[in-house]
């Protein structure tokens, strides 16, 4: 969505002469924020003049195309979790570098993604769970290890084989 538009929608809403003192410096705030982020998301403001309220309603902008992505990384580990080695209905396809941070290439890069199995991948992406990319080795983190009978645990210091372009992206990370 263009600045144009965005700004074009704002000071068509935000001039109304129903608009209260109030309501106007909200607009002017959620203008500016909206300026600030607009490349990763898109922010439509709707105003119910009869009410006198803002409804706020945020949608993704950039339109993912995860589709080749997720085929191409789930081919790269032959349907399987590189760690746990669970089948690929039990698994999730996850980006090293999230995608909200990536850039153009490295969102759709191959080499950015690792199958996991889904409990895996909440850990990864909370960092509970880390590969550490010197030693191919999985680290869990502390406060996990410290749980009786956590199942996850008996991933720690497992070596798992990645090729060097995914070990770059974990670099970035780790």
């Amino acid at each position: 969505m263009s600045d144009n538009i965005i700004s074009d929608l704002i000071n068509e809403i935000y001039f109304l002469p129903t608009l209260d003192e109030n309501t106007e410096k909200i607009y002017y705030e959620k203008y500016n924020e909206m300026l600030e982020i607009h490349e990763k998301e898109m922010l439509d403001y709707v105003f119910y003049a009869n009410k006198k309220y803002i409804y706020k309603d945020i949608k993704n902008s950039v339109i993912r195309d995860d589709k080749q992505f997720r085929k191409d990384v789930i081919a790269k580990y032959n349907n399987k979790c590189i760690i746990s080695n669970n089948d690929i209905i039990m698994c999730d396809v996850a980006h090293i570098i999230p995608f909200c941070e990536a850039n153009e290439f490295e969102k759709y890069d191959v080499n950015n993604g690792l199958l996991l199995s889904s409990e895996l991948h909440k850990l990864f992406d909370k960092k509970l769970l880390k590969i550490n990319p010197e030693t191919r080795l999985i680290e869990i983190d502390n406060v996990l290890l410290q749980i009786e009978n956590n199942k996850c645990n008996i991933y720690h210091n497992k070596e798992i084989v990645l090729d060097d372009a995914t070990i770059k992206y974990l670099s970035k990370i780790y």
